[in-house]
């Protein structure tokens, strides 16, 4: 029985359609298997850092090393590890390094300084107690100590890991800093 206002194809008009070759029904699936395993084989880029973008504006001759973002990939690992920092939260950040001092709050010239809403971390090149010489090493910047403000915010420093040389040495001793200032790590980080 035909419903009101469906039209259908009389029986001589139905033409029988032709099956497509196997190639043509495979092929999407053929094309997202190929997209899957390419991903799961690719090799990891070691200059990643965790889809954080880098800007270098210093003037410190180890800036220029080729080796740069690879130091910094390892220290920054190393960073999340020790703090217990998922790297996957630092996806979109920047990650700043600079010559000055940097205005954070109240500080007006702090050697680091974590913006979480906006996403920035910055840290500079001057040595935590003095401002010449600089640190001679991306090793010996703030950098994590600006990852755990990223982890559990805290810019009065009230937590106290802040403070404990154990905790920072423990970080200190994962991390290759071949000629950097040999300083204790609590005056680093």
């Amino acid at each position: 029985m035909q419903q009101p206002g469906v039209v259908l194809p009389q029986e001589d008009e139905i033409r029988p359609s032709r099956p497509l070759p196997a190639r043509a029904r495979h092929a999407p699936l053929l094309a997202v298997a190929l997209l899957a395993l390419a991903a799961g084989c690719a090799e990891p880029r070691d200059d990643d850092l965790f889809g954080m973008t880098l800007e270098v504006q210093t003037r410190q001759p180890w800036a220029g090393d080729p080796a740069l973002p690879q130091r910094v990939h390892d220290l920054v690992a190393a960073s999340c590890d020790h703090i217990g920092l998922d790297p996957s939260l630092l996806w979109g950040m920047t990650l700043r390094i600079e010559d000055d001092g940097i205005a954070c709050g109240d500080v007006s010239d702090a050697r680091g300084c974590t913006w979480r809403d906006a996403g920035v971390i910055a840290v500079s090149t001057l040595a935590w107690t003095t401002t010449e010489p600089r640190v001679p090493c991306v090793e010996d910047t703030p950098i994590p100590h600006e990852l755990l403000h990223v982890k559990i915010g805290d810019p009065h420093h009230t937590d106290p890991r802040w403070s404990d040389p154990v905790y920072w040495s423990s970080l200190s001793s994962r991390v290759t800093r071949t000629g950097c200032s040999g300083d204790p790590p609590i005056f680093l980080w």
